[in-house]
């Protein structure tokens, strides 16, 4: 029965359409008949080619006076872009995901099924990418980060149907529906259109003007077509990337309300005062009589570190530190540097507690061997784990006043002031350190912590911190990320007890 309704809904349809068209039809043949009894005929045929050339010509230029260049160089740089906090292992999803959006088809985003497989694709890609060693990645997520996905989701799709779509705001699900049963209205419009042209034969002149305008401009705009269509498709499969990556690198694991409440088990055991969260956390390290104590007592501008040639610290020991301008510190003082496997495994463990290395080395000394093998322990422990962010290196050339001329220490020194021997042997010295350690010029600051005389250069300590804060920030939200959705019999126990009442309040109804 409800066939029938539909069979008579599109007869009637086609019959109030038939009744509008016949007389504007009926307008070719008796219009062209008038124009050749009037002898207009070939004045009209000539205005109607020099019309559709003019219309050509100033399609032309509005488009090339678009400039499709730096449209296309702004679509290059747009936001898609990767996230600055990723891992080693997220960036090689993105890199992943990269090429498939370089090597995809933009005939894909024409069909809804290829649009589908397409961003199965994409999900399967990033899934691999961040978990190779599972058979099967493609589940491993939890459910409360599939409904984070759901609910970001949902909240950038909003405004995007609000501002954009008309009535986006009005339109009501069972209008949608309707729309969308009315789809198919769209093959009948084309075919509809393909008959119109056939109409429009009976009179050749008006055909053959019309088919060489519309030829000439689908010419003119394919070429921007396949670019847009080009450029979407590489969109659509960033745009899902990015989402994937969030999804398998565990950044919906946790809510940003239990990521500022998370407390790290190193910072729990270091800190001291209760009301410090999670401070970011900067580890301390280099040879015995590097000079590291003096540089704590300038950065503290307390004597809370003892200062001897002999260690005196037989573990890690923490200081609290506010700086103006800077997050609360929590400093991890180190016990020197020893040549065995099992020290140096245990300092890059606690690197791995840490968002910030600052690495004291005396300037004046070249024995920087066990240095670099320390330093490329802890460089190979992060290695190892590419779901985690290395944190940047800061080194401290220490004992710059010893340096030649010896006599002479009249600072400050611009270590580019070729003139000054003083400032000329503290540059080589810093890129001896740069090359030896591994580390950029940038990276290595020159102090001093002379007995009797004022700190130099503790300001430029803060300052670079200060420089590298971002990129250390960055290794933080990683390892509280880790840390927050980590197993915790507490967070356990707690379930087991909410799932224990709502079992009782289910029974005792």
């Amino acid at each position: 029965m409800s066939r029938r309704r539909s069979v008579a809904r599109y007869l009637r349809a086609s019959m109030i359409a038939m009744a509008l068209l016949l007389p504007a039809l009926s307008l070719i043949p008796f219009g062209s008949l008038w124009l050749w009894q009037q002898g207009y005929l070939l004045y009209w045929v000539g205005a109607a080619l020099a019309l559709s050339v003019a219309s050509y010509l100033l399609q032309l230029w509005l488009v090339r006076s678009a400039n499709p260049a730096p449209v296309a160089a702004a679509a290059s740089q747009s936001s898609i872009v990767p996230d600055p906090a990723w891992t080693p292992r997220e960036l090689t999803a993105w890199n992943a995901v990269q090429a498939l959006a370089t090597s995809s088809d933009p005939a894909q985003i024409t069909s809804r099924d290829a649009l589908v497989d397409l961003a199965l694709r994409t999900v399967d890609t990033v899934a691999r990418s961040i978990h190779p060693q599972d058979n099967e990645p493609l589940w491993r997520f939890t459910v409360p980060e599939a409904l984070a996905l759901i609910e970001r989701v949902s909240r950038d799709l909003k405004p995007f149907v609000v501002d954009n779509i008309p009535l986006g705001d009005q339109l009501t699900v069972a209008q949608v529906i309707k729309i969308y049963r009315w789809r198919s209205a769209i093959d009948v419009a084309e075919k509809a259109y393909d008959i119109w042209r056939i109409v429009r034969l009976l009179n050749p002149i008006t055909a053959v003007t019309n088919e060489a305008r519309e030829r000439l401009s689908k010419k003119l705009y394919a070429g921007v077509r396949d670019e847009l269509a080009r450029r979407l498709t590489q969109g659509f499969v960033k745009e899902v990337g990015r989402a994937a990556i969030d999804l398998y690198g565990g950044r919906l694991r946790v809510s940003g309300e239990e990521l500022a409440d998370h407390v790290s088990d190193a910072t729990e055991r270091d800190r001291k005062s209760p009301e410090i969260a999670e401070p970011l956390r900067v580890l301390v390290a280099g040879q015995i009589s590097a000079g590291k104590s003096s540089l704590i007592n300038a950065l503290t501008r307390e004597l809370r570190a003892a200062v001897d040639v002999l260690p005196v610290s037989v573990g890690f020991t923490a200081y609290e530190l506010k700086h103006e301008t800077l997050p609360p510190i929590l400093l991890i003082d180190s016990p020197g540097v020893q040549p065995h496997a099992q020290a140096q495994g245990r300092l890059a463990e606690e690197a791995g507690t840490c968002d910030l290395i600052i690495w004291v080395t005396p300037a004046n000394r070249a024995d920087r061997n066990l240095d670099r093998q320390a330093l490329d322990v802890i460089r190979a422990f992060f290695v190892n784990r590419p779901d985690r962010r290395h944190p940047p290196i800061l080194a401290l050339a220490t004992h710059i006043d010893q340096l030649r001329p010896f006599q002479e220490w009249t600072p400050p020194y611009d270590i580019n002031d070729s003139s000054n021997e003083k400032a000329k042997s503290i540059r080589a010295a810093l890129e001896q350190v740069a090359r030896d350690l591994g580390l950029a010029m940038d990276n290595v600051v020159p102090v001093s912590m002379a007995a009797h005389k004022p700190p130099y250069n503790i300001a430029q300590v803060w300052t670079k911190v200060a420089e590298l804060l971002p990129e250390a920030t960055r290794a933080q939200l990683v390892r509280r990320m880790r840390g927050a959705s980590g197993w915790k019999w507490r967070k356990l126990w707690s379930q087991a007890v909410n799932a224990g009442r709502l079992t009782t309040r289910a029974l005792s109804k």
